[in-house]
């Protein structure tokens, strides 16, 4: 058997908890606002560390049930889903900085795209 085989399958149902566990604080964080088209920044809960946690959530999902599963396909398509999300991510950030203007400005100077700000 191969040493890193051994962790791989916890490891991986670990990330999926862990990434349901941030797109479920995102959405609790953001439950009386319509994510669509927001009537104001969410920058409580998971928004506090990261301007899109969900995507983050997602992503860590897509690489655990690769890691979980063994299944290659996902793993390969990671960099895809990557490239993707940071697509629409950006398309995200225009939208709010044209809505919410100075605020969105202090709030991207503030938190992390992705991760946390040191």
């Amino acid at each position: 058997m191969r040493p890193w085989r051994v962790g791989r399958r916890p490891a991986g149902w670990s990330l999926v908890a862990a990434g349901g566990l941030v797109i479920a604080g995102s959405l609790r964080a953001a439950r009386t606002t319509d994510l669509s088209s927001p009537d104001r920044l969410v920058t409580s809960g998971p928004y506090a560390l990261s301007r899109n946690p969900m995507y983050v959530g997602w992503a860590l999902a897509h690489l655990g049930i690769g890691l979980a599963t063994g299944a290659g396909w996902t793993l390969a398509t990671l960099p895809a889903v990557g490239l993707w999300i940071h697509r629409d991510v950006v398309r995200e950030e225009n939208r709010l900085q044209a809505s919410f203007g100075d605020e969105y400005e202090r709030y991207s100077e503030r938190v992390g795209r992705y991760l946390p700000r040191r």
